[in-house]
This record gives structure tokens, sequence and C-alpha cells, in this order.
């Protein structure tokens, strides 16, 4: 592995500071991991608790339930975004498995799908592009 040195047109750009994009190395080669997932044999709960996503079509926003495991609903996380819901649960210590945190994030950002298309969102199903629904929520979160 050898390093090169940065381009002067950038040197230019970034005359005080050098980020971390400008130090280029040649010659290294990362490792290469296939990437597989088994929900059944993988899959391990989160020890606080869980969420039911939900879609408010009329008001526009989407919401997170935590619940513990006796089943008693504890919080609702409200936001027009996946990312300031995500955010604010691992913020508030609401997840605490890294595996947890990233199912959260891609079920809401399948909800924020659903919310801008308006399809209907149904937690753990995959999103059906060719029904639009006339819903004013989704229904998969028991009130």
């Amino acid at each position: 592995m050898r390093r090169v040195s940065v381009p002067k047109k950038l040197q230019k750009r970034y005359p005080y500071h050098r980020p971390a994009f400008l130090k280029k190395v040649v010659g290294a080669r990362p490792k290469r991991i296939r990437a597989a997932y088994d929900s059944r044999r993988d899959w391990c709960k989160d020890p606080k608790g869980y969420f039911i996503i939900k879609v408010f079509y009329a008001r526009k926003l989407l919401g997170a339930r935590y619940c513990t495991y006796d089943h008693v609903p504890r919080y609702d996380v409200l936001g027009k975004d996946a990312e300031s819901i995500v955010q604010t649960i691992v913020r508030n210590g609401l997840a605490t498995s890294l595996q947890h945190a990233a199912y959260l994030g891609h079920e809401l950002h399948k909800a924020e799908t659903a919310l801008k298309l308006r399809l209907n969102f149904v937690q753990d199903s995959p999103l059906d592009h060719s029904k639009r629904t006339k819903k004013r929520e989704s229904d998969n979160l028991p009130e």
C-alpha cells in the first residue's frame, strides 16, 4: 500500500484542513462479505420491548408505539419522517439492540414511502405498489 498526494485543485479548495476523503490510499483492497440473513435462525428479540408502526394518512404522520413484553403501550413516537422517529427512539434508549434499530429503520422507511405514495402499509409485509389506499390511517395499531 502506498499513499499518493492529493491533487492541487483539491488542496486549493481545502487549504486549512484535509478531510478524510482527500486521503487516498492506492493498493488497498477491502475484504468482500456476502450478505445473508435468515430471519428464523438469526433473529433475536430486543430485551426491552417491541414497536408497532402505523401510518396516519390524513395527518401526514408516521407513528411508532413502544410496548413492553407485558403488552402495555408505554410511548407513542410521532413524526413526519422515518429518520426523526428512529433517531428519537435510539436517543431515548427504547431500542437496545442494533438489529432492532436496523429493523425499525427499514420498516419506518417503508411506512414513509407508503405515506408519500398513499399505499396500504402493513408492518412486516412488502409494499404492494398496485394498491393505493383511501384509508385515513393504517389499521395495524390497536387503539
